[in-house]
């Protein structure tokens, strides 16, 4: 039986669309050449032995569009936070604030908002499970709202490229807060973005429309991303740091 081979990784770089597109190149005892694209937005190849660099590099301009696929897929990815807690005085938060959570018995299941609790009542005492949908819930009923006083603060700064108003819906997303498609300019957002600062939410919604414009997050799109909300990184970073 023949011995595997694996050479030393080595770090490679070519550019494509004006983009630098890095990736780690090992070359293997194997037939075909192999791609992955980790979470963390890194590139690993797998290529045959005796091959060389050059070849791979090929490969890679032609896989390119499938690697920035998955990369922008696994960018869009709410970053990891602290998690919830869903018992009497836990902090939740509503628009950037936070609220201590407090249980009431009612008649009736609902949320109530007060200055400085969110309130859920119930007949009977609810299990962690049935008090995170009944708040969720409660959450997706402000959003649509909200999100359409974000877009009219939104839209103004897209006045001059001439495009559709988009249409906004809400739809629970497990790893996105938003998605746009520019073809029929529909924009969905995550209900759970009434959580964060209006700022955060009109990050996101600008993040969406700029798709209006750009398909993709090529340096064109940050261009005009940074162009139309020059401190978005910031937005960025303190929406990701919500308790999840």
């Amino acid at each position: 039986m023949p011995r595997s081979f694996s050479a030393a990784p080595r770090r490679e770089t070519l550019l494509y669309r004006n983009q630098a597109l890095h990736y780690t190149l090992v070359f293997r005892s194997r037939r075909t050449i192999g791609f992955a694209v980790r979470p963390d937005g890194s590139v690993h190849i797998s290529a045959p032995a005796g091959t060389s660099p050059e070849w791979v590099a090929q490969q890679v301009l032609r896989k390119a569009d499938w690697i920035l696929k998955h990369q922008e897929a696994f960018a869009s990815r709410p970053a990891p936070a602290p998690g919830r807690r869903y018992e009497a005085g836990s902090l939740h938060y509503y628009q950037g604030q936070p609220y201590t959570l407090r249980f009431a018995e009612a008649p009736r299941p609902s949320v109530v908002l007060t200055s400085d609790e969110l309130v859920i009542s119930s007949p009977a005492p609810l299990t962690p499970a049935q008090a995170e949908a009944l708040l969720h819930a409660w959450y997706a009923r402000q959003a649509g709202p909200l999100f359409a006083e974000s877009l009219l603060r939104v839209w103004p700064r897209f006045a001059g490229f001439n495009l559709t108003r988009p249409t906004l819906s809400v739809r629970q997303m497990r790893t996105r807060w938003g998605s746009c498609t520019p073809r029929t300019a529909r924009i969905r957002l995550s209900p759970e973005l009434v959580r964060a600062r209006p700022e955060c939410l009109d990050y996101v919604l600008l993040h969406e429309c700029c798709h209006l414009l750009v398909g993709d997050h090529s340096q064109a799109f940050y261009d005009l991303q940074t162009r139309l909300l020059p401190d978005w990184k910031r937005w960025k970073a303190e929406l990701n740091a919500l308790p999840k």
